[in-house]
């Protein structure tokens, strides 16, 4: 006989959903730079570990681990800049385009609706001046937002080096929260926990190298204009999975259409984009990526839109090895095991750990 639910455990499984839920959303200022930073941490404690092995005290492996984070992405920041300048060499060519786009379409709604160009030009003007007297507000907007962004990337900087630096007594404090649980076993978690963050952030980083170079490739051949910085900045779109590539994908077609006289070479741009797409769904995500957060189509699906709800891009990137985290946690206790087998993947073997195995047996037989 199947025991009942009680209305109790049902009102205590929604409250306390709705109190995380609450949580993550009015604390995120704070979460989001945490949640970084206990990821950083763990992709740089094997690194760290080594130095330290070499002699390296422990408070100068934490400290080049963060200015290695910190090198990168004012890396990635400058080399944007500067291939956006080139880009901006092309503003007068864009500015003319866009005259000859608005007088066609002008002239197709005047034939089309019988509104005057007059009254099409009186409209704009009225838009434009409304546009104005509200800009003032975005800007300062726009500005605490890069403020707010500074300010986050100098906080992730910070709790990573102290994450770091003092990781052995967080692992303690682990080991200590499972006090029915072996301390072998509780490490054994905890280097699982690690291994699937340092998979999963790895393997991003190196599919947007592999998308960099073969969006660049792609975009040379068929003669489109910076295209180093167009396909650079579709690759660092993919690293929010589903929507990042599809977002990506569109950046360089729009660009194209905007800054080339030839319609073929935003055609072309098109093409390229779909025929990455398809080498990225059927090696690079299974092979690069593998699936390392074992979570299914429809989690992984649901916790973006989730994450997207309640961080915005960065609890797109985040809640998901997140979610793959908590799926570990769920499998190694007994009661909440069926948790585990809901929200994960139930292939018997992923096929990156299958493609590795080819690779060890080809250089072996060498």
């Amino acid at each position: 006989m199947v025991e009942k639910i009680s209305l109790k455990q049902v009102n205590t499984f929604l409250l306390f959903g709705v109190l995380t839920v609450v949580i993550l959303y009015f604390a995120k200022q704070v979460l989001i730079p945490v949640t970084f930073a206990v990821f950083f941490a763990m992709l740089f404690t094997r690194m760290s570990n080594k130095m330290e092995s070499k002699g390296i005290k422990r408070i100068f492996s934490a400290l080049i681990s963060v200015l290695i984070i910190a090198a990168v992405t004012f890396g990635i920041c400058a080399l944007v800049v500067m291939q956006a300048k080139k880009l901006a060499k092309d503003l007068p060519q864009i500015e003319e385009k866009a005259k000859k786009f608005k007088a066609r379409a002008e002239s197709y709604i005047s034939y089309k609706l019988d509104i005057p160009k007059e009254k099409q030009e009186e409209l704009i003007s009225k838009k434009i001046k409304s546009t104005l007297e509200s800009s003032g507000e975005g800007l300062k907007k726009f500005f605490a937002g890069i403020i707010g962004i500074i300010g986050s990337a100098v906080m992730t900087l910070i709790f990573t080096f102290l994450f770091l630096y003092q990781r052995d007594k967080y692992e303690s404090f682990f080991i200590q929260l499972c006090d029915k649980t072996q301390p072998e076993e509780a490490k054994k978690l905890i280097q699982k926990i690690s291994m699937v963050s340092q998979s999963y952030l790895t393997g991003r980083a190196l599919s947007i190298i592999i998308f960099t170079v073969l969006f660049t490739s792609g975009f040379l051949i068929i003669g489109l204009k910076n295209a180093f910085l167009l396909a650079f900045v579709a690759a660092l779109l993919t690293i929010v999975p589903y929507v990042g590539s599809i977002i990506g994908g569109l950046f360089p077609f729009a660009v194209a259409l905007i800054t080339e006289d030839d319609i073929n070479i935003a055609i072309g741009a098109l093409a390229v984009i779909g025929i990455i797409q398809i080498i990225d769904n059927y090696f690079i995500e299974p092979y690069i990526i593998g699936g390392e957060v074992s979570i299914s189509g429809f989690f992984t699906i649901f916790i973006l839109l989730v994450g997207g709800v309640i961080w915005g891009v960065a609890g797109m990137i985040l809640f998901l090895p997140m979610l793959g985290v908590a799926k570990i946690v769920f499998d190694a206790i007994p009661e909440l095991h069926p948790y585990g087998y809901l929200v994960g993947d139930q292939k018997e073997e992923k096929s990156s750990s299958r493609m590795m195995e080819k690779i060890k047996g080809f250089f072996k037989k060498k």
